[in-house]
């Protein structure tokens, strides 16, 4: 009885010792998780309302956009693919917070390092190619393609921090610095995106504005030009009708027939006269298809909007790029701003000096007609009429005497073909060359290389508790 009585206490005792242990177990695992530095490190308490705070402002940054999409296309792509981007980030981060109260942080901290663990899994890949839309349009975001990978480091050492029950102050600063730099480039690209749209609609309305100048003063320009080729052209005609005449009236005071030579030289000297009008003719129906096959590519290829829609463009760009210093780039654009009206007053100096040049040409040539043919036509007509003084036994001698000696005048009349043609191609056509190419070089080169030079820096990222 003895021995079973001491059998029964040692069993009872056994008992209880297993049930304090237990006991125990259970205290000590009650007491780690009272102690998780996450719930009562005011540090890590003001990181993760910073986490919030970042992530909040990332998305309120593209609020803008839902009312006022851009009009250029690839600020629609920047704009789209900056949006979904931020969505895909920023998403998760909101579901985990938005029961988050400031004392409650063990839960809202272990479900943090899953959403990073999740971003930085598939979704990643998906959050870089997202970011290729921003790529292409408006240029390079390295630092914004990073934040998946510093995120990706900042959940590992969260996770390795809660695990061994260390200080995880500095691992969740990591999770805050990549939000907060997240929110920062967010900011920047969405304000680069607005400013870009209102620097594209000033900069294209202006170049609108000076491309209907250019093409007016290009028509004005023309219209004078080809006025006086009519007028030249009519001027050839009126040769004609004037040698016509005087050959009727030479015929009119003789009532003998030609001698043979003499009608030759006839013949001849209409031939020459007609040679040269037609040559002259077809001299100006080609300046004439000349200057409107290059007008035509001077105002398609010579717009003022193209040179301004890259030049805007580019200014952009520099703008979005964070790893440049943009200390200049208003004063580009506002280069940009002035570039069309700095054109137009440059263009119509040029037709300006192309259409005086043009006058002085045609009056020289009008008077090379008047010097060469005319002066040819009324020389050989009134050699002619010397024949009349004297006597009419000797007339027929001195008509056909003069028939061959006044071969002379039908040179000259072939001379003043050439040389108007040496005119129309050496001052006309080379002068107008000149200032289509100047136009173009213009158009397409200057100031596009005069934008200031961008030192590159090193972007400094705000202290936890810092701001700037």
């Amino acid at each position: 009885m003895r021995k079973m009585h001491r059998s029964f206490v040692n069993v009872l005792q056994l008992v209880l010792l297993v049930a304090v242990m237990v006991l125990l177990s259970d205290l000590s695992s009650v007491s780690g998780a009272s102690s998780n530095p996450l719930a009562d490190d005011e540090e890590v308490t003001n990181a993760t309302m910073g986490i919030v705070e970042s992530v909040s402002t990332a998305r309120a940054a593209m609020e803008r956009f839902k009312q006022s999409v851009p009009s250029v296309d690839y600020l629609q792509l920047a704009t789209a693919g900056l949006q979904e981007y931020v969505a895909n980030v920023t998403g998760k981060f909101e579901a985990t917070f938005k029961d988050f109260t400031t004392r409650e942080l063990e839960s809202v901290q272990h479900a943090l390092i899953e959403t990073i663990r999740y971003l930085n899994g598939y979704e990643s890949v998906n959050s870089i190619s997202m970011l290729q839309n921003l790529d292409y349009s408006m240029y390079n975001h390295n630092l914004l393609r990073s934040i998946n990978s510093d995120l990706r480091i900042a959940s590992i050492s969260l996770s390795e921090a809660l695990f061994e029950q260390r200080d995880v102050s500095v691992a969740v600063d990591d999770i805050f610095a990549a939000t907060d730099k997240l929110q920062e480039n967010v900011i920047r690209l969405a304000d680069v995106i607005e400013k870009g749209e209102a620097w594209t609609v000033e900069t294209n309305a202006r170049a609108l504005a000076a491309q209907q100048g250019f093409n007016e003063s290009i028509d004005q320009y023309l219209n004078g030009s080809l006025t006086q080729v009519e007028d030249i052209v009519t001027a050839l005609d009126d040769l004609r009708t004037y040698e016509e005449d005087m050959y009727r009236r030479f015929k009119e005071k003789i009532s003998i027939t030609f001698p043979k030579s003499t009608t030759n030289y006839f013949i001849a000297l209409k031939k020459a006269l007609e040679n040269t009008i037609q040559k002259i003719r077809i001299n100006f129906e080609n300046l004439k298809l000349y200057k409107h096959r290059d007008i035509e590519q001077w105002q398609s290829r010579g717009s003022i909007t193209a040179p301004i829609g890259y030049m805007t463009q580019v200014a952009v760009q520099v703008a979005s790029d964070p790893m440049l210093s943009n200390d200049c780039t208003e004063s580009y654009i506002d280069k940009v701003l002035t570039f069309p009206n700095f054109t137009l007053a440059h263009v119509n100096g040029c037709l300006a000096e192309q259409t005086a040049s043009e006058e002085k040409t045609f009056a020289i040539i009008a008077q090379l007609l008047d010097t060469y043919v005319v002066g040819a036509i009324n020389a050989s007509y009134g050699a002619f009429d010397i024949c009349f003084r004297y006597a009419p036994r000797k007339l027929n001698q001195c008509l056909e005497l003069n028939g061959y000696e006044n071969n002379w005048a039908n040179g000259r009349i072939y001379n003043a073909a050439k040389q108007v043609e040496s005119l129309v191609d050496s001052e006309i056509q080379h002068n107008f060359n000149a200032c289509v190419a100047q136009n173009g070089y213009f158009l397409n080169y200057h100031n596009i290389q005069e934008m200031c030079i961008y030192s590159k820096k090193r972007t400094r990222y705000r202290n936890r508790w810092t701001k700037k």
